[in-house]
């Protein structure tokens, strides 16, 4: 029997979040993991979630909330990934549902989630989980 808990990431997940986010596209070692899960340690309203099927890590889910000077405190979906092998099985679901728990409990009205335009799977989810896409816009990104 396969049983699914959602549970605060911890620093003994990061190969299998290191894992999940090679499958994302976002290469990223143990190590550098293991940073950044330090680092998001010191930010409020930021949360990491992972879904434990029968022990093992098969997918995670970050959660930001904040305030925009053009938006009320919301929550976005900072990324979102299920193992290969456990896609289409309502783990996503699971995460999705305890992200929007989780933005409801720090006291936001709405939440918000990019998709790059090439993940038309990801799309069909959101919309089967009630998300409306509502603007098509481009990334910009350059080192400082």
């Amino acid at each position: 029997m396969t049983q699914t808990i959602i549970r605060p990431a911890h620093q003994r997940d990061s190969q299998d979040i290191s894992r999940l986010c090679d499958q994302l596209g976002y290469p990223s070692t143990p190590e550098d993991v293991a940073r950044r899960l330090g680092q998001m340690q010191g930010f409020d309203h930021n949360a990491l979630f992972v879904a434990e099927v029968d022990g093992r890590v098969a997918g995670w889910i970050h959660v930001i909330a904040f305030t925009l000077p053009e938006m009320d405190f919301h929550t976005e979906i900072g990324g979102l990934v299920v193992d290969e092998a456990h896609r289409s099985l309502g783990v996503g679901r699971l995460l999705v549902e305890h992200a929007e728990a989780w933005a409801r409990a720090q006291g936001c009205r709405e939440i918000l989630v990019h998709a790059n335009v090439i993940r038309s799977r990801a799309h069909k989810f959101y919309e089967q989980s009630g998300y409306e896409n509502i603007k098509t816009q481009f990334t910009f990104r350059k080192p400082i």
